[in-house]
């Protein structure tokens, strides 16, 4: 096949999960044997956080070959940040306006390259692929995230050009429903993340002069709550004089990340607690890892959540947040705390007091994550394009 892959979105140094799916799927896909071409844009010129194959033929529209740079408007973006928290549809709407410019560009790449499928990996990406009739070929758009967190404010225009796709992904079966609420489609397949074989074993039960508490994933306020967990800590640090909990993730929000750092002061957990950034040697962090914690209020997938456990890992999430209540079993490979932040306290001291049950929880978690094996991924993936492809041409015939 002659797959393209289009993230619309900036992507140049870039850590996200979706951009780390992306890569991945790049990798899997080309040692298949499918030709891969992976299409996004971003102001910057550069290369990807996640590396690509050297065979994949990769596109920034802002970046193209032989033509002028394109800046996108200031002064949509402008109003698009002053308008955000009032109306998210709205921005979203401004967001969809900023990406226009960029459609000669991708018109030329779908000449040029003539791919047999794409598989968009953001909503505003499939609206701009999608309100172009002219275009035909099927598109695979992917929800990376829970449907009611992707939907809430979601564009009416934005919802009715994904039910124009000729197929919709999903992270897990649970998801179907939800995005059924919000559009009239019926070709929705689940299909997970694909989650390695952990290159490391960690051992969280062993005893040891230090003991750490890992939370990975981007320092922003409203998804991943990286305040919850300092917080929760505090209530703790006194006394657990041996624990220490590391963060890892880009700092795109400064103003969180000033936050985070003043809690930090304000708490008396400089020598504790720490903002590590961003790594590209994770078998380290989880080699070194005692307990997982994630705090989040919504996630699709969670591929650090997921990581932490294939390395034997045991983890502390809420009960609340979609998709991590369905990947922790409490009492099982971890605990799902209800919400606040005394609850989470209470799950990570009942770990942080019992390494016999660190040890359980984590070769849970490590059996657990078998059934999302990267072979097994893969194929449902093969077998999607190879049904949409076939779909789309007799539909067409």
């Amino acid at each position: 096949m002659n797959i393209l892959l289009a993230n619309l979105h900036k992507f140049i140094g870039y850590s996200g999960g979706i951009e780390h799916v992306l890569s991945d799927m790049a990798q899997a896909f080309t040692v298949r044997g499918h030709k891969v071409t992976v299409v996004m844009m971003d102001e910057k010129d550069g290369t990807p956080f996640f590396p690509l194959p050297d065979n994949v033929e990769f596109y920034n529209l802002c970046h193209l070959p032989g033509e002028k740079a394109v800046a996108l408007s200031r002064g949509l973006k402008l109003v698009r940040e002053i308008i955000r928290p009032f109306s998210r549809e709205q921005a979203r709407n401004v967001n969809y306006k900023l990406m226009e410019p960029l459609w000669p560009g991708f018109r030329k790449i779908l000449d040029k390259t003539k791919p047999d499928v794409i598989i968009s990996s953001r909503e505003p990406t499939g609206r701009l692929l999608l309100s172009h009739p002219e275009i035909s070929v099927p598109v695979i758009s992917m929800l990376h995230n829970d449907p009611d967190e992707i939907f809430m404010h979601s564009p009416e225009e934005e919802k009715k050009m994904l039910c124009r796709s000729a197929s919709i992904q999903v992270l897990l079966p649970s998801f179907i429903p939800k995005a059924e609420k919000y559009l009239s489609y019926k070709h929705f397949t689940a299909i997970p993340n694909a989650v390695p074989e952990a290159g490391v074993q960690a051992h969280p039960g062993e005893k040891k002069e230090e003991y750490v508490i890992t939370s990975v994933g981007r320092l922003t306020g409203r998804t991943k709550r990286q305040h919850l967990l300092i917080e929760a800590f505090a209530l703790l640090a006194e006394d657990f004089p041996q624990w220490k909990v590391n963060f890892w993730g880009a700092d795109y929000d400064r103003a969180y990340v000033m936050k985070l750092k003043k809690l930090i002061e304000g708490k008396h957990l400089e020598n504790q607690v720490f903002l590590k950034g961003t790594t590209r040697d994770m078998q380290s962090v989880w080699k070194e890892t005692d307990i997982f914690a994630f705090p989040s209020h919504h996630e699709g997938f969670p591929l650090a959540l997921t990581e932490a456990m294939a390395a034997g890992i045991p983890v502390v999430g809420y009960a609340s947040c979609p998709a991590v209540n369905e990947l922790i079993v409490s009492g099982e490979n971890g605990y799902l705390a209800e919400d606040g932040v005394e609850a989470l306290a209470e799950s990570l001291k009942a770990l942080m007091l019992d390494p016999a049950k660190r040890e359980s929880f984590g070769r849970k978690a490590r059996q657990g994550m078998e059934a999302y094996r990267p072979e097994c991924i893969w194929n449902s993936w093969e077998m999607l394009i190879k049904d949409t492809v076939e779909r789309t041409k007799n539909t067409k015939g």
